[in-house]
């Protein structure tokens, strides 16, 4: 599907892994087991012990399989800036549900963002690209990293069901991957990641993301600006299990309200990211639940949003996808899956 009735993005920002020399490597565990092993480019691959979390285990409801990529090491000198992606096949076997995503991503990244590719053909040097290029192509994010130790454990339902993401065998993804240098010296910018996964013989509630956020941003030189208060209604029947925020460099909140309307904003914000490079991800148990409104597309509820700046600059900054621009989104997670929808500035789109 194209995104091509949507207001041109100058988009970009987000990501995620590893490329000269970049491959996958699958192995197999018992749930709740630890190991670990030697994966692409020398790395220490984790299996069911999260990386940099102080080995806490993970029950995925059936025996784990971990799927590990990356890309890098990319060369950024002092000043540098750039978003680069590469494709690369996960090598899986078999289909499998996401049951745990997991990231290591090092200096100078920024974010990273993977999206299965509907590429046939893989391409292992880093190359520059726009940012969010995957959402421009129709392509399907399925993860995002924005800390430098990621983790997202996925839920059970009311019912006690597992909830994952579903890959296809040897899925194809794109891995995109903002790096920004602000120190003096040169650094080697790398990523990694890890796909804790189960059979598709499992039993798991499958589920996808949204993406909701404005492009109508303009901060006046030497002043600080908001959006004010922006409402996107939800997909009908479903549930929010996890939720986090996106600024750059000029940002210094963002909250998010579960509301029933634009000025439903009394009570306190589901999120309320006040830390532009590292904002926190959100996990709901239960799921924030977004009723069926009555015509099987849209709740009777959604997310208020609002985000504000500071600019010192001497420079009116607008939407895009530099360091210098600056960008008000959110990303969630949710089940049932109805695909991945994109929502910017109330025009919607979703992708199966």
């Amino acid at each position: 599907m194209s995104f091509s009735r949507l207001p041109m993005f100058a988009l970009g920002s987000f990501a995620m892994i590893l490329a000269s020399g970049c491959s996958s490597s699958v192995e197999t565990i018992p749930s709740g087991a630890t190991t670990s092993s030697t994966g692409a480019g020398g790395a220490q691959a984790g299996s069911t012990t999260s990386s940099g979390t102080g080995g806490d285990t993970f029950d995925g409801g059936a025996p784990l399989t971990t799927i590990e990529s990356g890309i890098g090491p990319i060369k950024a000198m002092s000043g540098f800036e750039d978003t680069q992606c590469i494709t690369v096949s996960l090598k899986n076997a078999e289909g499998a549900f996401v049951r745990r995503f997991r990231a290591d991503l090092g200096s100078g990244s920024h974010h990273m963002i993977v999206y299965k590719s509907n590429a046939t053909v893989e391409a292992l040097t880093p190359q520059p690209c726009q940012g969010f290029s995957g959402l421009l192509s129709g392509e399907h994010p399925i993860f995002i990293g924005q800390q430098a130790k990621s983790k997202l454990d996925f839920p059970t339902d009311e019912a006690g069901v597992p909830v994952g993401l579903e890959i296809a065998a040897n899925q194809m993804v794109r891995i995109e991957l903002h790096l920004i240098n602000t120190g003096s010296q040169p650094l080697d910018v790398t990523g990694k990641l890890y796909a804790d996964t189960v059979p598709l013989t499992t039993n798991v509630v499958p589920s996808d993301l949204a993406f909701w956020g404005t492009q109508n941003i303009h901060i006046p030189a030497h002043q600080k600006w908001d959006t004010g208060v922006k409402f996107q209604k939800a997909l009908a029947s479903s549930k929010t299990f996890a939720l986090t925020t996106h600024q750059h460099q000029l940002g210094t909140r963002m909250r998010v309200w579960y509301a029933n309307d634009i000025t439903d904003i009394k009570g306190t914000p589901v999120a309320d990211g006040q830390s532009w490079s590292d904002p926190p991800l959100e996990l709901f148990t239960p799921g924030l639940d977004f009723p069926d409104s009555g015509n099987g597309k849209t709740s009777t509820k959604g997310l208020a949003y609002k985000c504000e700046w500071d600019n010192p600059t001497a420079n009116e900054v607008s939407f895009g996808e530099g360091f210098n621009n600056e960008m008000c989104f959110l990303w969630q997670y949710y089940y049932p899956s109805q695909g991945f929808q994109l929502c910017v500035d109330g025009f919607c789109k979703k992708v199966k």
